[in-house]
């Protein structure tokens, strides 16, 4: 389940770069450069973190810590 939710994580980081690239190439410069290049290194950066919690390195914050009771 965990490998669903980081490629998951991946394929939003791939969208916000593809929207980035889709706003660039449109003629209307009514969109800021700021904005594109937000939303391009927004978007690999979001695509990076998916592929290292992908890798595993990122297993801490994918599950709750489990509470640990003594036994007696």
């Amino acid at each position: 389940m965990r490998k669903y939710i980081w490629s998951a994580i991946v394929l939003l980081g791939l969208l916000i770069a593809r929207l980035g690239f889709a706003a660039l190439n449109l003629a209307d410069p009514a969109m800021p450069e700021l904005t594109v290049t937000l939303l391009i290194t927004g978007g690999m950066l979001v695509g990076l973190v998916g592929a290292t919690g992908l890798l595993g390195m990122l297993d801490c914050f994918a599950h709750a810590p489990v509470e640990r009771r003594h036994r007696r």
